[in-house]
């Protein structure tokens, strides 16, 4: 089930995940990983038989800026990623939004071309990861 989080549990599931993800797994600074747009951005939240496995969140930029999309080690390579993207996009195109857009780790391209987004600039670093921005007409 993937749903949009509206309690502080369910937000504190979501930055587990994400601090398992790119702090532990990924090296990623603390103090970079959460930031002052928490606040403005729709979260969403992956879980099955309760278990929460993977997160996403949606931020207003005039498009929807795809963030922080995050599945767990044991869930990966199970359709849970893509069915998560696809309740992401599905969300922003209800809410108007005619354009996806997200900055990829170089390493997910494949995963997001998968989903009809295309790559496009030259690579950037991002928290010591090569990344790439990639677009979606919704």
């Amino acid at each position: 089930m993937i749903s949009v989080v509206t309690s502080a549990q369910d937000r504190e599931a979501c930055y587990a995940i994400r601090t398992t993800v790119f702090v532990q797994e990924q090296n990623v600074p603390p103090e970079l990983e959460l930031d002052a747009l928490e606040d403005q951005c729709v979260h969403f939240l992956a879980r099955e038989n309760g278990v929460p496995l993977g997160t996403a969140r949606l931020l207003d930029r005039g498009y929807a800026k795809v963030q922080r999309v995050a599945v767990i080690k044991a869930a990966r390579g199970t359709g849970l990623g893509r069915r998560l993207m696809e309740a992401v996009l599905g969300h922003a195109k209800a809410a108007g939004f005619t354009e996806a857009r997200l900055d990829a780790q170089v390493s997910a391209i494949a995963f997001y071309e998968r989903l009809g987004f295309v790559a496009e600039g030259p690579e950037f670093d991002d928290a010591g990861i090569a990344h790439r921005l990639m677009t979606k007409a919704l």
